[in-house]
């Protein structure tokens, strides 16, 4: 059940999609591309759920994938054919049917977005549409981009920590949900790991711009 604020920040994500024409595009997949692509293989998805797409340009702009920077569509890269949706773009606001199943599921930094109270409801809708695999990605930028928060923080008054959101999954089948940090690189094992629990959530070592997320709540 959704909370009485859900559908306020809906409207707030649509005004905000509708005012920055070159934010929540879609391109974001692009850092995901190999760990997706991973999936796709290792389980031979033939369907994809985008839930949270963006205004979907990863589907219609060329944009280089692989090693060998192919220029073509996310889709036809993956070669899947993809459901998208995003209940702030009018275009993908209709969501799949209840009953729908996709081979795969992308949730690419999108429950940072999901107030507190319906992150439960958003899990379970997840898991309702994941047959074989649904791949979770989050950004743990510091907050010193200094972007504007257009949500109500009375919303989102739990630190966005990893145990935080993941204490919204702890009902799934393991061998379903692969979660990935912004803070962590790719590697080769990396879904061997996640299903035999050698995964370890904190990176053993780390560069860039991206922090630990539980930085950000130090101070």
């Amino acid at each position: 059940m959704t909370s009485n604020y859900y559908n306020e920040s809906v409207q707030q994500g649509m005004h905000f999609q509708n005012t920055n024409p070159k934010n929540w595009n879609g391109y974001d997949v692009v850092k995901y591309q190999k760990h997706i692509k991973d999936l796709v293989v290792r389980f031979n998805a033939k369907t994809i759920l985008d839930y949270g797409c963006g205004k979907g340009l990863q589907y219609t702009d060329p944009l280089p994938y692989g090693d060998k920077k192919i220029w073509t569509t996310f889709d036809k890269w993956l070669e899947v054919t993809v459901y998208k949706y995003d209940p702030c773009v009018d275009t993908f606001s209709t969501p799949p049917p209840d009953n729908m199943k996709f081979d795969g599921v992308i949730c690419s930094q999108v429950l940072q977005t999901i107030p507190d109270q319906d992150l439960t409801w958003v899990s379970e809708k997840l898991l309702s549409h994941t047959d074989k695999f649904c791949f979770v990605s989050l950004n743990f930028q510091k907050a010193a981009k200094k972007k504007k928060f257009i949500y109500d923080a009375e919303s989102f008054k739990h630190p966005r920590t990893r145990e935080f959101f993941k204490g919204h999954f702890n009902t799934w089948p393991k061998e379903k949900l692969f979660w990935w940090w912004k803070d962590r690189m790719h590697y080769d094992d990396w879904i061997d790991d996640q299903l035999t629990g050698k995964w370890t959530d904190l990176p053993s070592e780390w560069n860039g711009k991206y922090s630990y997320v539980e930085k950000i709540y130090e101070n």
